[in-house]
């Protein structure tokens, strides 16, 4: 076999798996359900993988680097398209972050399975989320408000807690969170509550004059 029909095979086996995966779940990637949505039989996994565990283990790395990776270049371009503007950044990078995370969340649930299944954080996925996080915290730490690196870092903290549990579990605020999150236009208004608190009120909202004070007649 060619060099490029083993790649082209591989790539198809690889595409597969994640598409199993967010579908319906890593419990549900087994050999078989693989070499079905594959169009291959068995024995090719194994030729080309050695095991469904190396096989796994390329799925949740090809999928976190997309997740992670893609999304920390992403938000470069934003900042500077905005011309370093991070709020304005921001604004657009979180809605363009939500419709395929809100999508597939059975994606994030497998990269985030032995942490919340076993309570281990010992795998190269939370480290590289943690590389992650710092790399985000670099990014937006000039437009955070001023205080404590640990005030500031909680911040970033809270921001992403809340848009993971919207992509975890999308339905569970049903009826407080928009289910149209999947569309960009959706997910503006979450986005720009979710920038608001991360980095505080404008500027000039903070500086805006309330206007004048009603004056009272006098009894």
């Amino acid at each position: 076999m060619r060099d490029g029909e083993q790649g082209g095979a591989r790539e198809r086996i690889l595409g597969a798996a994640i598409e199993v995966v967010a579908r319906e779940g890593i419990e549900a990637l087994t050999v078989r359900a693989i070499a079905l949505e594959a169009g291959v039989n068995v024995a090719a996994i194994n030729y080309y993988f050695g095991s469904k565990e190396r096989l796994v283990e390329e799925v949740l790395a090809r999928t976190l680097e997309n997740g992670l990776g893609e999304q920390l270049r992403e938000l470069d371009t934003f900042i500077e398209a905005e011309g370093g503007d991070v709020r304005a950044a921001l604004e657009r990078f979180v809605p363009a972050f939500f419709p395929d995370a809100v999508r597939y969340p059975r994606l994030s649930a497998a990269h985030l399975h032995d942490a919340i299944v076993r309570q281990d954080y010992t795998g190269e996925t939370v480290q590289r989320y943690r590389d992650f996080l710092e790399g985000f915290f670099r990014r937006v730490r000039p437009a955070l408000p001023a205080g404590s690196e640990e005030e500031q870092r909680l911040r970033v903290a809270a921001f992403w807690s809340a848009i993971h549990m919207v992509c975890l579990a999308p339905r569970l605020c049903e009826g407080f969170v928009l289910d149209d999150l999947h569309a960009p236009a959706g997910a503006a208004p979450f986005a720009r509550l979710l920038v608001r608190q991360l980095l505080g009120e404008r500027p000039e909202a903070q500086g805006r004059p309330r206007g004048p004070k009603r004056r009272r007649d006098p009894a």
